[in-house]
């Protein structure tokens, strides 16, 4: 069977990334990667969207919904340690430069509630030095977003 038309929760998810895509410090955008991924040839920082609990659905009369369980990992080079201008703090404030830019996408952008978005719920933000040339801003939220009951597409 073809249809014209994408998945609400495929619309929902799709607008995420482009919202995403849109922060200027992230220079890659990517989604659905396997963990651990491979980082070489990437353009840093990178942002990887990954599904990290199964989704849940509900049906609210006429309505179902959807709660997808989420993680925006953002990768950061280290390797600009060395140098004697910057710091850890440096790369920590640039952590929360774009873990600040990932708050304003949850909670300003139009684009999002246009395509069955009901709600966004941040949950938990860290930052990891995970070797010497490799930083990590984890950024955990649930998606909740909506369609007809029995209309994937609506």
């Amino acid at each position: 069977m073809s249809h014209l038309t994408v998945p609400v929760r495929t619309a929902v998810v799709n607008k995420l990334l482009d919202a995403f895509r849109e922060i200027p410090e992230i220079k890659t955008v990517r989604a659905w990667t396997a963990i651990p991924t491979d980082l070489v040839g990437v353009e840093l920082p990178a942002l990887y969207l990954v599904e990290i609990q199964a989704e849940e659905r509900n049906i609210s009369n006429r309505l179902a919904i959807g709660r997808m369980h989420l993680m925006a990992q953002v990768f950061f080079k280290t390797t600009m340690l060395d140098s004697q201008e910057t710091s850890f703090v440096d790369l920590y404030e640039s952590m929360d430069v774009v873990a600040a830019q990932l708050h304003e996408v949850f909670h300003t952008n139009v684009g999002l509630s246009k395509n069955g978005l009901v709600n966004i719920i941040e949950i938990q933000y860290d930052r990891i030095i995970t070797n010497d040339s490799v930083g990590v801003l984890n950024s955990t939220f649930d998606v909740e977003y909506r369609h007809d009951r029995g209309n994937a597409f609506s």
